[in-house]
């Protein structure tokens, strides 16, 4: 239901942002570790590569972005048997972003389904032999929250059937 109430706000104009200065590396390492349990409970292995001891200040929607990542790494773990769900995060001084990266080792991305990843209600035209659960929205979600942000950019990447994937959100650091 709450993926409806975020699509219909979305599309009205009407979704709500919150912006302020925090560290995205710190809402990125949270979110994981909230998630931390259900991963390892579906059988996967769960690594984290985030140096703490630096910061990754970017103006951002604490909520919102909780939800981008919540967002990515449940749709990982839906497509992922055995193996791994990896969670780093980097800053590229010389382009001011900050990039959170979601790999994992799961069914990965066909290249014919690669352009509709991340529009609303789309799925894989197999996903349902791998995954019964999802409404094709999450992704979608994802995509546009992360855009409302300064430099947000969100994109996949996978070198195809089994083979895993990668999914990236970019923004500007400040």
């Amino acid at each position: 239901v709450e993926d409806y109430l975020n699509i219909s706000r979305i599309e009205t104009g009407n979704m709500k942002y919150d912006f302020k200065i925090l560290d995205f590396g710190k809402i990125v390492l949270d979110t994981t570790k909230e998630l931390a349990s259900s991963i390892k409970r579906d059988g996967l292995e769960l690594k984290i590569n985030i140096d703490e001891s630096r910061e990754y200040k970017a103006k951002i929607d604490e909520g919102k972005m909780k939800q981008v990542i919540t967002n990515i790494i449940d749709n990982s773990v839906k497509y992922t048997d055995v193996g791994h769900i990896e969670v780093s995060v980097s800053k590229d001084e010389k382009k001011g972003k900050i990039i959170a990266k979601i790999s994992d080792t799961g069914v990965g991305i066909k290249k014919q389904t690669m352009p509709k990843l991340f529009k609303k209600f789309s799925r894989a035209k197999d996903a349902n032999e791998t995954n019964i659960h999802g409404t094709g929205l999450g992704l979608f979600i994802a995509k546009k929250m992360t855009e409302a942000h300064k430099g947000g950019r969100i994109w996949a990447e996978s070198d195809g059937e089994n083979m895993g994937a990668q999914f990236y959100v970019e923004i500007d650091a400040v």
